[in-house]
């Protein structure tokens, strides 16, 4: 191995990074599943500092020959679940009943509110407490309902989302359910209205949650 795969990748002198977009951050906790992009978005997403891109480093993540980590990483970006960038965002970080409220008010344009499959809410936005109780409750119910049909959905209807709403008239949701699985725990982003799971605090919220309940 040679010493330039041992350094971080620069563009014009600039080192680069790995930078988890969005859709990678809602790929990695979309499933359990083995799979190697997601082994790899969880392995970047559980870092408390940005990972360099470094050749050898790729490598070590993914378990793959250079040809292979470099393949992967091309198809995880014409994907856009990773880009590589100079300046990372910074990483959130702090205690999670303290920094959980900001991260997902942004991520609704209603009230928005964040369980666990036990039925616990572990934040809000808006939502009444006893509204909170109610649909946090609500919430355990529908991850039930979610892993008594799973076989159902997936293997005899093939569908593959894991997400659930009440919907309007025109077939738009005004209330939904997003599955958030970490490991061996499993959560519930319930979102009034309109849902942008396509901002950063998306993924600051799913790096949160793995650093704190990922089992390594």
């Amino acid at each position: 191995m040679s010493a330039q795969s041992n350094a971080p990748f620069e563009d014009g002198g600039e080192t680069l990074y790995f930078q988890v977009l969005p859709a990678g951050a809602y790929y990695a906790t979309f499933s359990r599943e083995p799979e190697d992009m997601r082994a790899l978005l969880l392995q970047l997403l559980s870092s408390d500092t940005p990972v360099p891109y470094i050749p050898s480093l790729l490598e070590k993540l993914t378990g793959l020959d250079t040809e292979g980590a470099q393949r992967l990483l091309d198809e995880m970006q014409n994907r856009n679940f990773i880009e590589l960038v100079g300046e990372p965002l910074e990483i959130a970080s702090g205690a999670l009943e303290q920094i959980l409220p900001d991260l997902i008010a942004p991520l609704g344009e209603g009230k928005v509110l964040l369980a666990d499959e036990q039925g616990f809410s572990l934040a809000h936005k808006g939502f009444e407490r006893d509204e909170e109780e109610a649909v946090a409750g609500l919430a355990a119910d529908v991850m039930m309902l979610t892993e008594r049909h799973e076989r159902l959905i997936k293997d005899q209807l093939e569908l593959f989302g894991c997400s659930w709403a009440l919907v309007n008239a025109v077939g738009q949701s005004d209330l939904g359910f997003w599955v958030l699985t970490i490991g061996r725990e499993k959560f519930l982003l319930i979102i009034e209205g309109m849902p942008y799971l396509n901002r950063q605090p998306f993924v600051d919220l799913a790096s949160v949650l793995i650093r704190r309940y990922l089992d390594h």
